[in-house]
């Protein structure tokens, strides 16, 4: 099995592939020298196309506006087998995590009580 020996990346091919910059010296003599290359493209105008109404700072920000969070404190409640079977079976039928749950049944059993 005769293996083709390998050509050595030129600077310029190195810099090309490496940063996507072309250096304007040939590395063989299959490229053109950096006096024949072509002139660069002409930027053509750019014909009346509507533009759409940038949205405003304000539109994104209301979008993407979070409540301010309060911090949380963990607390650590040990519940009977039984109870903790029927919080998970309820968390699974109704796609809500079991803190939520606890969460929003506490939330109602203590919206009475005042601070």
């Amino acid at each position: 099995m005769n293996k083709k020996p390998r050509k050595s990346l030129g600077d310029s091919l190195a810099q090309e592939f490496v940063y996507g910059e072309k250096m304007d010296r040939p590395v063989n003599n299959q490229e053109q020298p950096a006096s024949e290359t072509p002139p660069p493209p002409v930027e053509q105008p750019i014909a009346d196309v509507p533009t759409l109404p940038k949205p405003t700072e304000s539109t994104l920000a209301t979008m993407f506006q979070t409540e301010a969070k309060e911090a949380t404190i963990r607390f650590t409640v040990d519940l009977p087998e039984s109870m903790h079977r029927k919080l998970s079976i309820l968390a699974a039928k109704t796609g809500k995590k079991k803190a939520e749950i606890v969460r929003m049944l506490l939330d109602e059993t203590l919206k009475d009580v005042e601070e």
